[in-house]
């Protein structure tokens, strides 16, 4: 079996985590996003609300789409290839923006909106904001500092 590079194990992993949480996402919305949301309020007219909307389990669904639409990038990178530099940068680069734009959007949800705006709590804001750091971090260390880990692949066979 031959043995895979520090970026080309990143590669798969994060991958492999895509498509793993955007078939929960796309299966399951609806628990997904009670687990997010804020409680409703119960009233005298519904005793019994829901703080999952219709609109909100689609739009949950929409992005479980978009990253199954955005994981090919991460699987065409994968294989060692004269091109696989170039495929990896702008993977890493296109990835990027989107997380370090929903990162802050995340942050400035959670930090400095008013109370109650929005459905997700400010716990479940945090979590989505923390959970995309680390991503954003490795694409920062290696488009930054280690810009060579672009071009690396494991042994090639003979």
């Amino acid at each position: 079996m031959p043995s895979l590079s520090p970026i080309q194990i990143a590669l798969a992993l994060e991958a492999g985590l895509n498509i793993f949480g955007a078939t929960f996402m796309l299966l399951l919305p609806r628990p997904i996003l009670s687990f997010l949301s804020s409680p409703p309020s119960r009233t005298a007219s519904d005793p019994n609300p829901t703080s999952v909307s219709p609109t909100a389990t689609q739009l949950l669904r929409w992005l479980a789409v978009l990253v199954y639409g955005l994981t090919p990038q991460l699987l065409l990178a994968l294989p060692a290839s004269r091109s696989a530099r170039d495929k990896r940068w702008i993977a890493y680069v296109t990835l990027g923006a989107g997380e370090g734009a929903l990162i802050v959007i995340m942050l400035w949800q959670a930090l400095v909106r008013e109370s109650g705006e929005g459905g997700l709590t400010r716990r479940a804001l945090l979590g989505c904001a923390a959970g995309l750091a680390p991503f954003m971090v490795w694409r920062i260390y290696v488009l930054g500092g280690r810009p060579g880990m672009l071009a690396e692949s494991g042994p090639k066979r003979e």
